[in-house]
């Protein structure tokens, strides 16, 4: 009887024990999906931090547009702030400026006052109108930050806004004169 009483002692603390190492295993596993669930949501969570930061930046850019439509170049400030902007050929590192284009106007530029005005400015360079379809508009923001708008396209960010300080560069008021409503007058 000693003895069963012993064998009995001895199943049942093996069988405790086994039953305490698989609900041990069982916690570890639910605290490893616990943790790896609350780590997809950290993710998640700053992801979206993220792309509202990245909207948030791009506010004042969504505001500016430009399209070039073979006769004339369309330039839009949407935004109810001043933009500095400037036409660039990227290719030939031209550039005209567009000074600083009021709150929500926009001009459009014809495409031979753009070849005329570079002409006279500077009577080397040779430009064609098929030329102005590599045209972008680069501009800076309020808050500094510099960005660049191909034709018709999306906004990027550039790394920073380098001044025309070149011999290069046209700047024309007569195209700010003509500045019309813009069909759109965003806050930022």
């Amino acid at each position: 009887m000693r003895d069963l009483g012993r064998f009995t002692v001895a199943a049942v603390t093996v069988v405790a024990a086994l039953v305490g190492l698989v609900l041990g295993i069982r916690a570890e596993l639910y605290a490893g999906r616990a943790d790896e669930r609350a780590e997809a949501a950290e993710r998640r969570a700053a992801a979206e931090e993220q792309r509202v930061r990245e909207t948030r930046e791009q506010e004042f850019a969504a505001l500016v547009d430009f399209y070039w439509m073979g006769s004339e170049v369309i330039v839009v400030n949407g935004s109810s702030r001043v933009m500095t902007m400037r036409l660039m050929l990227p290719a030939s590192k031209l550039s005209w400026e567009l000074d600083f284009l009021q709150p929500c106007k926009q001009i459009a530029v014809p495409s031979r006052m753009l070849l005329a005005s570079m002409a006279a400015k500077e009577p080397s360079v040779r430009l064609a109108e098929a030329d102005l379809a590599q045209l972008r508009l680069e501009f800076k923001d309020p808050m500094d930050r510099a960005w660049v708008r191909s034709s018709g396209g999306a906004v990027a960010r550039m790394d920073a806004w380098v001044p025309s300080g070149r011999p290069d560069l046209v700047s024309s008021e007569e195209w700010n004169a003509s500045a019309q409503d813009s069909p759109q007058c965003g806050k930022p």
